[in-house]
């Protein structure tokens, strides 16, 4: 039979996760879920199920025992929804859920902003099922504007056209 830290270290593996994922997932502090890993310590029951729950994964088998690892729900027995959703994603859905478990917690907040950002627009488009994401009304918002944005000097109108100018060049993109 396998420890509780042993399949903690297991999961995080499985599911692609870093402790701080474990973390944040459960608010379990760091010195707590480092013990639990080092197996100094054994979480009480409450933090297993935390730690089970984030990980995606059955109770019994994070302590160890002989058990599938899928996570059942209490409800009706079936795989939860995690597992069960899994095959359903395209590979080019589980690429982009892979890179983004890789990334640190600001990388996260960037994409977790923009992705709102681009839900609420979107979503209060005239027809909500069908965004022209390719007419020409819709890529403003692809137009950067940051160096227009410094603090450290006044921009100028010269120095406003010379940004545009470089950002249209289409020969500077390719």
């Amino acid at each position: 039979m396998k420890s509780i830290s042993e399949r903690i270290v297991e999961g995080l593996s499985i599911r692609n996760m870093k402790q701080v994922d474990i973390i944040e997932a459960t608010g379990i502090n760091k010195g707590a879920l480092s013990s639990y890993i080092s197996g100094k310590y054994e979480p009480k029951q409450t933090n297993i199920y935390k730690i089970a729950k984030a990980l995606d994964v059955n109770e019994a088998w994070l302590m160890g025992h002989d058990v599938p690892m899928e996570r059942k729900t209490k409800d009706c027995g079936h795989q939860s929804s995690a597992a069960s959703a899994a095959p359903s994603l395209s590979l080019s859905e589980q690429t982009l859920l892979h890179k983004y478990r890789l990334i640190d917690n600001k990388g996260k907040h960037t994409v977790d902003t923009v992705l709102e950002m681009e839900y609420n627009r979107c979503k209060t488009a005239d027809s909500p099922k069908v965004v022209e994401l390719n007419s020409e009304r819709d890529k403003s918002h692809l137009i950067p504007d940051a160096a227009h944005r410094r603090t450290d000097v006044e921009v100028t109108d010269e120095m406003r056209k010379h940004d545009d100018d470089l950002m249209k060049n289409d020969d500077l993109w390719k």
